[in-house]
């Protein structure tokens, strides 16, 4: 149960147990339900979505479900787009790089990153409707971090310290891998062939993002990592408009 409830509180903004501890072991052990925590939260806005539907014209919904995604997750993924994309857009070394990603501060990249991942998604969430639009908001979620946690077993920690080393590999990656599996047979489940095009849609974008990140960093970060489900959440929802 706790590393389950690791993984609901670290990726959602669902608190149940606040003073709950975990040491490295049990945040590698919360890997496995990444993607369960995925489907949970796409089954909150796929809620609101079915709740409001009826009521708001799709913009008007688009709207709400992108601002409603990034504050379910207390917008800690987007802020790992901005640092990601100011550290690696333009060229620097990888200590540089790193330095960049530690620093609060948001830049032009990074705020070019967000906002253009933002109307992105929006802009998806407004070309589907009904069925599609449920399905796509469930398996988006789910898909999006059991990336994000095979990644963490796959790759390396960029640095020594921090929250890409407390997660990182150690353990081999069957539970990511079944959870991955599990998602992308979700998906065909829920949306046919536009569900298998999205998963592949997911997977294919981690691939690119895998290889960027081992060159430009050695590794994955806590940032590359929620840069990595944003992006890979877009990727899908791209897929989804497209089938």
């Amino acid at each position: 149960m706790k590393p389950f409830l690791l993984a609901l509180q670290f990726l959602t903004v669902i608190t149940v147990k606040p003073d709950l501890r975990a040491d490295p072991a049990d945040m590698r052990r919360s890997r496995a339900w990444h993607a369960l925590v995925g489907a949970i939260l796409g089954l909150v806005l796929a809620g609101v979505a079915w709740a409001l539907w009826r009521w708001l014209p799709n913009l008007a919904l688009a709207a709400l479900l992108t601002v409603l995604w990034a504050a379910l997750t207390r917008f800690l993924h987007l802020d790992g787009l901005a640092d990601s994309a100011d550290a690696l857009v333009h060229i620097t070394n990888r200590e540089r790089a790193l330095e960049i990603m530690k620093d609060s501060r948001v830049g032009t990249f990074g705020v070019c990153a967000v906002a253009g991942l933002l109307l992105v998604k929006f802009a998806a969430l407004a070309s589907l409707a009904g069925p599609r639009l449920f399905a796509a908001l469930v398996l988006t979620p789910a898909l999006a971090r059991s990336l994000a946690a095979l990644m963490a077993v796959l790759l390396p920690p960029a640095r020594s310290q921090g929250l890409g080393a407390g997660i990182a590999g150690q353990t081999g990656p069957a539970p990511e891998l079944a959870a991955a599996l599990a998602a992308a047979a979700l998906a065909g489940l829920l949306a046919g062939r536009a569900g298998l095009l999205a998963a592949l849609a997911v997977f294919a974008a981690g691939l690119l993002l895998a290889r960027w990140f081992a060159r430009r960093l050695g590794g994955f970060t806590g940032d590359s990592l929620g840069a990595a489900i944003e992006l890979s959440e877009a990727a899908a929802l791209v897929a989804m408009t497209a089938a």
